[in-house]
């Protein structure tokens, strides 16, 4: 894996957090409108993910194969196809919404999150300790 699709998808699963976090925050302060802030970091999270699964597919057709415990094609679906579905119900679930957009945002961010560390935890190894190496300079 290079440096930047290792380091992008590192990226990605923290902004998915954040916007997780986010909308748990806003949902205990009982906020009902969503914050302007939260669609530009949903946005610009989407566009990573698909520069990712753009890279990722390039270094698949120049033969770089995703090595890890669990089998490669595992990689594959947790870090691209299901994080887009995940990111997209989400985005559908929060435009269906009058109040509480973010409640969707969330949710989808939530799916998208785990789907995606455990995407950077197929090609780095299973432990934490795996994944700390694997993304230390």
């Amino acid at each position: 894996m290079t440096l930047f699709h290792r380091y992008l998808g590192a990226i990605i699963v923290a902004l998915f957090a954040i916007i997780m976090v986010t909308g748990l925050a806003l949902r205990l302060r009982g906020r009902e409108d969503t914050p302007t802030s939260l669609w530009v970091v949903q946005h610009w999270t989407e566009n990573l993910l698909v520069i990712q699964t753009v890279t990722g597919i390039i270094l698949l057709l120049l033969g770089r194969r995703a090595v890890g415990i669990p089998p490669a094609w595992l990689h594959y679906l947790y870090g691209s196809i299901f994080p887009l579905v995940a990111v997209v119900g989400g985005r559908l679930a929060g435009l269906r919404r009058e109040h509480r957009e973010y409640v969707g945002l969330a949710w989808g961010a939530f799916f998208a999150f785990v789907l995606t560390l455990r995407g950077l935890q197929t090609a780095c190894g299973e432990t934490l300790a795996a994944l700390g190496r694997c993304l230390s300079p």
